[in-house]
């Protein structure tokens, strides 16, 4: 018989993916939501519910009890203000672990499904891999590795209990949003790319993630339980360096997973565009129209009372460095292999767009 899994934030586009993975190949997974959120992208699975909110400690014992681990994947990736990100990503984040400590034969193992933007942007010429020393500069990512600190502290204080930390690039596939605009922008055979030049990122397709974030919660290495010189303790290496060990245990407990490929927004968008059997042309946008972009879009979402997917924040992150990750750690030690290439990715993406009609 399998694992008892929980899986926070189940109804979302990869907490929704990680239910129906796991029932797949035999577990029993249980769908942690809130009494409000709208369950739809669960109703095929049938899995089993419990309720419970980031901000509500006693309904997350509650959904607890009883289960060998828990991937937490709920979040929010945008907000009105630094704090409501840090609220949802941080605060809540810590009180999984408290949860965790407290329910009735509770869990064993906590993986903890943060993003690459808590690692900070990539150097141009290398990628970020997990000896190197986080510097999160969005929002967004600041309030991911709020979430990653409320990891390492369990670690170090709960002796019973295993921490995994999991980083993924720029997510894509049926039922997301964010990367969908994307898609839809390259179906108007046009590529929008901020600047006037390329900077490198990592994408890896949900059915991908899924089964990466499910190897983390099998066979990951847990964070250390002792103050060694880890990048969640203030070592580490700068996003210049490069290490021929990458099993250093100053990365241990984290993973980060992508497809394989050195992509860009450009190449990223032209990729969609072929998917969708046209032709897209590039259209660079300065910087400063980007943020004006950005600002007006929060401003009708202050009208509408929705954040929207593409803000102020997310203009930051588009204008950085570079968002691009090595996965050799989690291929060495978890026998990580994507199956979807970027190309193969999208084609999938497009014909489930296009089955349910949102294309």
């Amino acid at each position: 018989m399998g694992k008892k899994a929980l899986v926070t934030g189940a109804n979302g586009f990869i907490g929704s993916h990680l239910v129906e993975w796991l029932q797949e190949r035999g577990d029993h997974p249980i769908a942690m939501v809130r009494k409000t959120s709208n369950v739809a992208n669960l109703e095929a699975s049938g899995a089993e519910i419990r309720h419970g909110s980031l901000s509500n400690l006693d309904s997350l014992i509650a959904a607890m009890e009883g289960v060998d681990i828990v991937y937490h994947v709920a979040g929010i990736t945008a907000a009105f203000t630094p704090e409501a990100l840090r609220e949802v990503n941080a605060a809540g984040t810590s009180r999984i672990f408290e949860a965790a400590s407290k329910a009735r034969n509770g869990p064993q193992r906590v993986v903890y499904v943060s993003s690459l933007e808590a690692a900070g942007p990539s150097h141009h010429d290398l990628a970020r891999a997990e000896h190197h020393r986080p510097a999160p500069f969005t929002w967004y990512g600041a309030s991911k590795f709020g979430g990653e600190q409320a990891a390492w502290e369990a670690a170090q204080t709960l002796a019973d209990l295993d921490v995994v930390i999991v980083r993924p690039p720029a997510v894509y596939g049926p039922r997301d949003q964010d990367m969908l605009q994307m898609i839809q922008s390259a179906n108007w055979r046009l590529v929008a790319r901020p600047g006037f030049r390329d900077t490198w990122m990592s994408a890896i397709h949900s059915h991908d993630l899924v089964r990466g974030i499910a190897l983390a919660g099998d066979r990951g290495l847990a964070l250390p339980k002792s103050p060694l010189d880890h990048v969640l303790s203030g070592g580490g290496h700068d996003h210049h360096e490069e290490l021929d060990d990458k099993a250093h245990p100053v990365g241990q407990g984290i993973y980060f997973f992508d497809d394989g490929g050195r992509h860009s927004i450009k190449s990223f968008g032209h990729e969609a565009a072929a998917a969708l059997g046209k032709r897209a042309v590039t259209l660079p946008v300065p910087a400063a129209l980007g943020w004006t972009g950005a600002f007006f879009a929060e401003l009708f979402g202050r009208i509408t009372g929705k954040a929207p997917a593409f803000n102020r924040d997310k203009h930051r992150a588009s204008v950085a460095s570079g968002w691009w990750c090595d996965s050799s750690r989690a291929r060495a030690e978890l026998g990580f292999a994507p199956e979807f290439t970027l190309p193969e990715g999208l084609e999938h993406t497009v014909r489930w767009l296009r089955d349910n009609k949102v294309l």
